[in-house]
């Protein structure tokens, strides 16, 4: 889409004389890179927060967010709160249109939370209403025991009016009514192709800043701005361009190139060089992404709880961060914290103790779970491909040799492939993280919960009451108090070797105009320009 404009000439007899200016060269496609290949575009299923990018492109929530994640109106001009906190109602916009111009209404707000509830759907996203939020009869409908979607407490009593109704009050809830967690569903296309096949460029219908035009596996997903889009006039960009760059190095010399304006990734060992050479193109700043290696509750050896302690206390996180992985990760020893000043979270029992001390219990805790140099320990860890996610995995197998005698090899993967391997559980150890929807310990927490997310194989009541507790709780203070309790009671439990929290880390060109870092990754194309 690099289009050569030339200029005009009709009716002039120019002078024999006259010298052309040289051509100008007009940029009409932000290239994006998107590391890995996408999931799914699916809007009710998608749980991958880089293919989120997509989605958050091609569709609209009841909000949406500024370049900073500022909370701003989306498909929803305004809201209302009931004086208990327990009930929002969503006033649409007037004349809201699908791409392929249906008019928008609110029912089709509620089928986008119908279907991702719907078991059938399979979706990742269902403990977002019940979890994250307790929407009334999101969990019946969610585990199959209601079939009634009369029963949601998302409602939409007229066509521009949206109701949710809470069973407990949710400080976050604007934070997740984006298009990544809750999209409209255009149910004609849905009901004609089904499925899978709705989502096709021939076929997709959405409502956001740009449409699906064309989705090459392993290339690229090439965008549309959409005519129809409420507030189309405001977006500048006609094209957007997501590039498949699995390989950090080839990403940057694309970038270098002029093929790729923002990158997915920097290449760790390049980060100090670029920041010398290239300081205002390089955005490495805080994110809520945290990484933790999870254990597989289901084999025998690791539903030992002292051998899951040895091996979180194996790894020394200020070596690995600092002088293996490199990529300005800020080692951690807990697993929600870090993110909001006002929460003061635990930490790993352990977290007082030096590395060494540290070890030394890792070895006692070896040994009591029987193994040492006689009978090692063999484990297989799952990664992504992702330099930094490889780094980190081969510098945990080398601590935990070293300092346990344990076997360990890693399996680097595509990012589907990964997810998929989540689910199937064909591994020991599993390089996990998770992108926070905001700062705060919430975000964390509700997905921790064993209904919320049952591939940890983890089933705990007194993390659930916890989280009940907590979120029963309205004043923000004693709500975090109460959250702190439950995180306790998982960290406790060593289901996870909490590690890290990385940043973002993307090279901009300086012709794009209006990039910001957002905490939360919600750096939608519609707020950019190009030169």
């Amino acid at each position: 889409m690099k289009r050569l404009l030339g200029t005009a000439i009709s009716g002039i007899v120019l002078a024999a004389t006259m010298t052309f200016a040289a051509p100008v060269w007009a940029d009409d496609t932000l290239d994006r890179g998107i590391g890995s290949e996408w999931s799914s575009l699916d809007p009710q299923v998608n749980f991958d927060a880089a293919a989120g990018w997509i989605q958050m492109d091609a569709y609209e929530g009841l909000v949406s967010y500024d370049p900073t994640g500022k909370v701003v109106p989306g498909a929803a001009e305004s809201w209302d709160v009931s004086a208990d906190g327990l009930t929002y109602t969503f006033h649409l916009r007037d004349g809201l249109k699908w791409s392929n111009g249906d008019p928008l209404v609110a029912q089709d707000f509620v089928n986008g939370v119908l279907r991702t509830l719907n078991p059938d759907t399979a979706s990742e996203k269902g403990y977002y209403f019940s979890s994250v939020i307790q929407v009334k009869g999101a969990a019946e409908l969610a585990d199959g025991t209601s079939k009634d979607p009369t029963t949601l407490g998302v409602t939409a009593p007229d066509d521009r009016t949206v109701v949710v109704q809470m069973l407990a009050p949710s400080p976050n809830i604007l934070q997740i009514m984006g298009a990544f967690q809750v999209a409209p569903l255009h149910s004609p296309s849905f009901n004609e192709f089904g499925a899978g096949v709705f989502i096709d460029p021939a076929h997709v219908v959405s409502n956001g800043a740009y449409i699906i035009k064309e989705v090459v596996p392993q290339s690229h997903v090439l965008l549309e701005r959409n005519p129809n889009y409420w507030d189309a006039a405001n977006v500048k960009i006609p094209f957007v361009k997501y590039h498949v760059t699995e390989d950090v190095a080839t990403e940057l010399k694309r970038y270098e190139a002029g093929e790729i304006d923002i990158t997915y990734d920097i290449p760790l060992n390049q980060i100090e060089a670029l920041k010398a050479s290239n300081p205002d193109e390089v955005h490495i700043a805080p994110s809520t992404e945290v990484i933790y290696y999870s254990f597989n509750l289901t084999h025998e050896a690791l539903q030992n709880l002292d051998l899951r302690r040895a091996l979180s206390l194996a790894i020394d996180r200020e070596v690995l961060e600092g002088k293996i992985v490199k990529g300005e990760a800020i080692p951690d020893l807990s697993y929600a914290g870090g993110f909001d000043p006002a929460y003061h979270g635990p930490q790993i029992a352990e977290a007082s103790m030096s590395q060494s001390e540290r070890e030394a219990l890792a070895k006692e805790l070896y040994a009591k779970a029987g193994y040492g140099p006689d009978n090692p320990l063999k484990l297989t860890m799952v990664s992504t491909v992702s330099e930094d996610a490889t780094r980190r995995a081969q510098g945990v197998a080398l601590m935990w040799k070293k300092v346990l005698g344990v076997e360990a090899t890693n399996e680097p993967m595509e990012r589907k492939a990964w997810l998929d391997a989540f689910y199937a559980g064909t591994w020991d150890v599993f390089s996990d993280d998770l992108v926070g929807d905001f700062a705060g310990p919430e975000t964390f927490l509700a997905y921790m919960r064993p209904s919320a997310e049952p591939g940890y194989n983890w089933v705990k009541p007194e993390f659930d009451a916890a989280m009940d507790k907590a979120g029963a709780i309205a004043d923000p203070t004693a709500r975090f108090a109460a959250l702190a309790e439950a995180e306790k009671i998982l960290l406790d439990d060593y289901i996870f070797a909490p590690i890290s929290i990385v940043p973002s880390r993307h090279m901009v060109k300086p012709s794009v105009h209006g990039w910001a870092d957002s905490a939360a990754g919600y750096n939608n194309s519609q707020w950019m320009s190009l030169d």
